[in-house]
C-alpha cells in the first residue's frame, strides 16, 4: 500500500486553458491533481472500476478519426438524423451522490457485496478531496468532481451512460417506432 502514499503532497492547483476551437475563445478551468494526497488512490480506484464495471459505449466515439471512419460507412437517406451533444460545464455538475448510487448499482451487477463495498468506499473518500488552491486560497466546490482528476472522466462516464440508457435509448426507440409504424402505412 505504500505506493499509495504520496510522498509530498500538495493541495491541487487552478490551472486555465483557452479553448481556442470554441467561439469567443471561453476558459477551461482545470485542476493539477498530480500532487494531491489522493491522487495515487484516485488512480488505483479508477483502475479497479474499469476492472470491474462493464460499461457499455453505445452512443460514444472513440475520437474525430474514428467518427469519420464510421461516417463514411453508413448509408444515409433524407429520413435519417445525426444529433450530437456538447455539455457545457460537465464535470462540474455531475451530480456525486446520485453517480455513487450508480456505480453502487453497476458494481453489484458483476461483482460480490465485498468488492463493491470496497471500491465504492474508496471511491466516495476520493470524491470528497475535491478541492483547489487558487492565489493561496482553498476552495472546496459543492458538486461535481474536477478536470484533471483521474477519476474524472469515468465518473463522468458512468453518469452519462446511466443518462443515456435511461433517457436516450427511450427516445430512440419511440422515435424508431414512430417511423417504422409510418412506414408500414
Amino acid at each position: 500500500m505504500r505506493h499509495l502514499i504520496q510522498k509530498k503532497p500538495l493541495p491541487p492547483s487552478l490551472n486555465a486553458q483557452i479553448k481556442i476551437h470554441k467561439p469567443n475563445n471561453p476558459i477551461r478551468l482545470v485542476v493539477n491533481n498530480t500532487n494531491a494526497p489522493s491522487y495515487k488512490i484516485a488512480k488505483f480506484v479508477v483502475n479497479k472500476l474499469h476492472e470491474h464495471l462493464n460499461l457499455k459505449y453505445h452512443y460514444n466515439v472513440k475520437d474525430s478519426i474514428s467518427l469519420a471512419n464510421d461516417l463514411t460507412e453508413l448509408k444515409i437517406d433524407e429520413n435519417h438524423r445525426m444529433i450530437t451533444f456538447d455539455i457545457k460545464g460537465l464535470y462540474v455538475n455531475i451530480p456525486i451522490t446520485e453517480t455513487l448510487a450508480i456505480t453502487k448499482h453497476l458494481l453489484s451487477e458483476h461483482n460480490d457485496e465485498h468488492v463493491t463495498t470496497q471500491i465504492l468506499m474508496l471511491l466516495a473518500t476520493v470524491l470528497q478531496h475535491n478541492y483547489f488552491s487558487f492565489q493561496n486560497n482553498t476552495y472546496q466546490p459543492e458538486k461535481g468532481v474536477s478536470v484533471g482528476s483521474p477519476n474524472s472522466n469515468t465518473i463522468a462516464e458512468i453518469f452519462l451512460q446511466h443518462l443515456e440508457n435511461t433517457h436516450l435509448k427511450h427516445i430512440l426507440r419511440v422515435k424508431t417506432h414512430s417511423i417504422l409504424h409510418k412506414m408500414r402505412r
